[in-house]
């Protein structure tokens, strides 16, 4: 007898070993461990997460769960995170490279001095500083259940649904935890059993289609322990036509039932899984198959009005995918960070016990969005002042709520049009979003559906159009368009993928390159932008990498792949001509930055341009003077104005970091914060004076100086505190001054009349028409420029732009004196003087009553949060003051008799958004804004 109980321990070893080999992320040494005996924990780091793969040391982390046997509450941690406690050190298996083991007996091993009944060990499994993780395949905790007696498990299969094909073999094997009679039975019909053993194994032949519900049974004295699981053979797919009016992916039929319609030519089968099912491969969830075997169609009843379900495809048995036109993802790696943060309330946390990979969400009867503000003014092209942001830097909270309530600030400044960058769902939470995995679902970290909807909605209120850089270049391994066809989890494409190539045809590709010739992949581009449009009321886009729209292979060679590429024009007219069917007046904005003779066709056939100005600006920042003038659509033979040039970019290092670090300091030191606002603000005069579509990289009015090559993806810090600074506020002013100007003379965007003097030192710009002369003239040299005749259109009374000073000009030029990054911005007609201090010799307000300087009004905190306080002039005494918001609307205001200098003020009934603070007496008028966050 006692040989025969060793033989059988050893039959459940090799049983576990074989499962460990094959499976196992982690494995227990015995296979049933309990609470008051050694348990050795092994654990291969190359599973799951992975990523502690190749580390030297390995910790791990873990608790005691005493709630009950399913909690997943640590109730017991005797470890630190992130420490090199020797203790929570594990040690490598011999002889093995990623095989780490812990031995360890929990009643002993933890603290309890309840003696409180340890059910679970839950586990991660850390390097020492804890910045690298191991984790299950869900990306969650992974948890060992302690016998709490006679138990009895499958070892194989592990999964409790699993799907066979017709003549595929399945080895069963069954353990339990003491000798017993152990049974198998099938669709209730016994077909093995053993006496006095600890193990059974047998072979089932999947012969025939349908669902085969496997119980193994265990008898020991008076005890009995059952588990079950369900094999579901799969059997040809049903052949039957896709119902009327079905589309890819989920089509809403009616409050109960919905159509789910997947895309995957050459697949033999393809079921749907989810909470509606309990997450099993049931027969009856078998996807009808079209006559052509491209589509899989599913019609799914019974469902709940508004509840959520989440669920996958199932595709040949072995490849879960989400939907790949879902609009919300659920994912086993990073949902969680958006509960624990509350940034998407109601958000179900991913079902990890029941799968992997990630899921798509679907919801009957959701209520339609109410848009508010649909009649507003587009810009023409050329009007556009676009502000490019990316949610996640703009502000410290990373929402869409967050910029909602900057929305203010952009209309002060006199933006017209909002740029975003990518917010389709894409890998991680924390991205520029240039790595999309899910192209109709937005990135759930900023936020819901709806606070997308309602910041394009608020944006729209204040006459801003609002674009979406969009990324169609490429996928991420996430992506189903990847997965249903490459190597691996999440690996390269195949040659069977429809969508993508097998190796990038172009360089700078990141991720998997798009087929733009296949109409497979020109279907889902034109369904794409038609939905943004559409389901979001973007007003258009910025198309990234659009140089990589091509299926000539280039492969690294960056010169040849900037060259005019016909197939590539055709490729571009065709995606943009089904834009304009549908949105005529959407903005179609290009990053192709190709060879000029390419970009001009585009440019006349309707299609916008980016035009990078970065390198040339940045050595002017620096003290040089360059020509420029490549940055007016004429200059390059084009047709329509459709050149977006920019000074700065999400790609482009800062111009003030620029300055500040590198800018000459022979004469004049452009490193000391006025001087080098003195010549951004030069650099930002002449670039507002080229007449076309401008666009500004968030914070750029503001002289943002974080480098952004260093860590440059990572998150860059806000400088809301900018504000304050008075130096700062020149150039804000400045910006502010400038946009006002294009915004409200057609002469700054397309005018009857250009010249432009842009290659000495001393550059200048004439712009004209019926309405309104400009002439710009400034100083790009490091000493002063003297005796300097500059030539005007006409003679007569010109007027200084940011003082109102008369310039009287006699025989079309004048003799001007110019400092170093000295400019002047002159019109032909008296103009309203722009607000703020802008120069630093003079101070500028909108209203002509005598002023003190504004910069001696302090405010903080900036932003402020729930109070503000004020530091109010030494020579101010007697004196009124308001909190007005952008509107004029006052929400504070009173009297002040008396010396206090600091004011304090309760913000928390006001709501979020940009305001003025305003002091005056009879004598001084000081305004000064703030944002309330």
């Amino acid at each position: 007898m006692r040989i025969q109980n060793n033989l059988n321990l050893i039959l459940v070893f090799i049983l576990w070993l074989l499962c460990f080999q094959v499976k196992a992320q982690v494995q227990t040494q015995p296979a049933f461990p309990e609470a008051n005996q050694s348990v050795k924990i092994i654990y291969d780091a190359s599973m799951g997460t992975s990523g502690l793969e190749g580390e030297d040391q390995v910790y791990i982390h873990i608790g005691a769960v005493t709630e009950s046997p399913s909690s997943t509450v640590w109730s017991i941690v005797p470890f630190e995170w992130g420490t090199d406690d020797p203790a929570a050190q594990m040690t490598r298996v011999e002889g093995e490279t990623d095989i780490w083991e812990f031995e360890l007996t929990p009643n002993s091993f933890f603290e309890n001095p309840n003696s409180e009944t340890i059910y679970r060990l839950g586990m991660v499994f850390r390097n020492a500083d804890g910045s690298k993780e191991g984790k299950s395949d869900s990306n969650g905790d992974i948890f060992v259940d302690l016998a709490q007696g006679f138990e009895l498990n499958f070892l194989q299969p592990q999964s409790e649904s699993q799907l066979l094909e017709i003549g595929e073999e399945l080895q069963i094997e069954i353990i339990s935890s003491q000798e017993a009679q152990i049974s198998l039975s099938i669709n209730g019909n016994e077909l093995a059993t053993v006496t006095s053993s600890t193990s059974l194994t047998h072979t089932f032949s999947a012969s025939s289609s349908g669902l085969f519900e496997v119980e193994a049974r265990a008898m020991a004295g008076e005890e009995t322990v059952t588990q079950t699981i369900y094999l579901t053979v799969a059997g040809e797919s049903p052949v039957l036509p896709l119902p009327a009016g079905a589309k890819k992916g989920i089509n809403y039929v009616s409050d109960t039932e919905t159509t789910l319609v997947l895309e995957a030519p050459g697949k033999e089968n393809a079921f749907v899984i989810g909470d509606f099912n309990g997450w099993k491969i049931l027969p009856e969830y078998q996807m009808n198959q079209t006559p052509d075997g491209e589509l899989f169609w599913y019609h799914l009843t019974g469902l709940e009005p508004q509840k959520e379900y989440i669920f996958q495809y199932l595709v040949d048995g072995n490849i879960r995918i989400a939907d790949p036109y879902a609009d919300k993802i659920s994912d086993p790696y990073h949902d969680q960070e958006i509960i624990d943060q509350n940034r998407h309330p109601g958000l179900l946390p991913y079902p990890g016990d029941k799968t992997n990979f990630q899921a798509s969400f679907l919801q009957t009867a959701q209520e339609e969005f109410n848009w508010q503000y649909t009649d507003y003014e587009k810009p023409a092209p050329e009007e556009l002042v676009i502000y490019e942001l990316l949610v996640r830097d703009f502000d410290e909270r990373r929402t869409y709520k967050a910029v909602i309530e900057k929305l203010d600030y952009l209309q002060d400044l006199g933006i017209n049009a909002l740029e975003l960058m990518p917010i389709m769902e894409f890998e991680g939470n924390i991205s520029w979003g240039y790595n999309p995995s899910f192209f109709f679902a937005p990135d759930k970290y900023y936020g819901s559906k709806d606070d997308l909807k309602t910041l394009i909605d608020e944006a729209h209120k204040r006459g801003m159009v609002v674009i979406l850089d969009m990324v169609l270049n490429h996928a991420f391994g996430q992506s189903p368009l990847v997965r249903l066809y490459n190597e691996g989890d999440y690996g390269a494409p195949t040659a069977e993928n429809p969508w993508l190539n097998t190796v990038a045809k172009h360089p700078f590709n990141v991720g998997y390159d798009f087929n733009h010739e296949s109409t497979y992949t020109q279907d889902l581009v034109d369904s794409v932008n038609h939905y943004w449009l559409s389901e979001y009321h973007f007003d258009g886009y910025r198309f990234d990498l659009s140089k990589g729209f091509t299926q000539k292979d280039y492969g690294n060679d960056v010169e040849q792949w900037s060259q005019k590429d016909d197939s590539r024009i055709a490729l571009l007219k065709r995606m943009y001509e089904e834009i304009q069917s549908h949105h005529p007046e959407a903005y179609v904005i290009l990053e192709h930055l190709a060879v000029n003779s390419e970009e001009k066709i585009l440019a006349d056939h309707g299609l916008m341009l980016w035009g990078n100005m970065n390198h040339t600006f940045r050595e002017m920042a620096k003290g040089q003077s360059r020509d420029f003038s490549y940055g007016y659509f004429q200059e390059r033979a084009w047709q329509e104005n459709n050149l977006v040039g920019y000074m700065e970019s999400h790609d482009e290092e800062r111009l003030m970091w620029e300055t500040l670090n590198f800018g000459d300091r022979s004469i004049v030191d452009l490193q000391a914060l006025p001087n080098a606002i003195n010549r951004n603000q030069l650099l930002t005069a002449f670039y507002f004076g080229i007449p076309a579509p401008k666009m500004i990289w968030q914070f750029g009015e503001l002289g943002y100086d974080e480098e952004l090559n260093n860590d440059r993806l990572g998150i860059k810090p806000t400088h809301w505190e900018y504000l304050e600074n008075e130096e700062r506020q020149r150039l804000f002013h400045l910006y502010k001054a400038m946009i006002q100007l294009k915004n409200g003379y057609q002469v700054m965007n397309q005018p009857d009349n250009v010249s432009l003097d842009l290659e000495g030192k001393v550059k200048t710009i004439w712009l004209g028409d019926e309405a309104l002369n400009v002439v710009i003239v400034g100083n790009f040299g490091l000493t002063n420029a003297n005796q300097v005749s500059l030539a005007f259109p006409f003679e007569g009374t010109w007027y200084n732009y940011l003082n109102g000073d008369e310039w009287q000009v006699e025989g079309n030029s004048k003799e001007i004196e110019l400092g170093v990054n000295e400019f002047y911005i002159l019109t032909d007609q008296s103009l309203p003087m722009p607000e703020g201090q802008i120069l630093e010799e003079n101070l500028i307000t909108a209203i002509p009553e005598k002023g003190g300087r504004g910069q001696e009004l302090k405010l903080y905190p900036v932003p402020a949060t729930d109070k503000l306080h004020v530091k109010v002039p030494g020579n101010m005494v007697d004196f009124r003051y308001r909190i007005l918001d952008m509107h004029g609307k006052v929400h504070r205001e009173g009297v002040n008799y008396g010396n206090d200098n600091i004011l304090g003020f309760q913000l928390k009934d006001i709501r979020a958004g940009l305001y003025i603070f305003e002091l005056y007496d009879n004598r001084h008028l000081l305004r000064k804004q703030f944002i309330k966050q």
